[in-house]
């Protein structure tokens, strides 16, 4: 499989798992390519298989989502092993991964998955393919001032925004944690507490974190009622 191939289609799966309209000005944005670019390699997916064109949308066929797949599980299984086992930080460890999943394979992946637990999420809270997506879940940016809930995962869209990672990590802002919505502006920005600290999110940010809402005591309570 040619890493072009794999890039695209892993971008595409993600546009769509994040419900974002699969069009080529956001492929453009998420690989940081030209339009010209994504057009002729588009066309190039189309004409070999890997996606299908209705209404001026792109989805993958079937070969493009086993492709994409195998290309998103072991890019969340290189982050989980570099965040876990060698203790690097998000952002270093989403990087790092790009180049760390090339050399996972069939022989590898069983080992990997073993070695961490067979994990169900990345650092990030994002499914590892074949793993639930879990539910109960909505926008920080749908929460009002006052509201508490905690963190469940943070999309793709942030994962490839420059710096955030850093932001949200240094924060404390990261799956597993209680947040706090502490005001909401008319334009949309978020003020929140955190683990570490009080930051403001803008809109854009805040609608790509998604949240368990309500109090953290019931919100453990429940998961260990639906776990039995």
């Amino acid at each position: 499989m040619l890493p072009a191939v794999e890039r695209y289609c892993e971008a595409i799966f993600e546009l769509a798992e994040d419900d974002i309209d699969v069009l080529q000005v956001r492929i453009a944005e998420r690989l940081g390519v030209s339009r010209p670019a994504v057009s002729e390699m588009t066309a190039r997916l189309v004409d070999d298989g890997f996606l299908a064109v209705a209404d001026g949308r792109l989805a993958l066929t079937g070969a493009g989502i086993a492709t994409a797949e195998s290309a998103v599980r072991r890019h969340r299984l290189a982050e989980r092993f570099l965040v876990d086992v060698l203790g690097l930080g998000w952002a270093e460890a989403h990087d790092a991964a790009s180049v760390w999943q090339g050399v996972i394979d069939d022989r590898t992946e069983p080992a990997i998955v073993r070695l961490l637990g067979d994990p169900e999420t990345c650092p990030h809270g994002n499914p590892i393919p074949g793993k639930s997506l879990g539910a109960d879940t909505v926008a920080l940016a749908a929460m009002a001032t006052g509201d508490v809930g905690q963190v469940a995962r943070v999309t793709e869209r942030l994962e490839v925004e420059p710096g955030m990672l850093r932001t949200l990590e240094a924060a404390g802002l990261i799956p597993g944690t209680r947040v706090e919505v502490l005001s909401a502006s008319p334009d949309g920005t978020l003020v929140v507490r955190a683990s570490k600290q009080v930051l403001a999110l803008s809109s854009t940010t805040a609608s790509a974190i998604m949240v368990r809402p309500g109090d953290l005591d019931a919100i453990s309570s429940e998961m260990a009622r639906g776990a039995r």
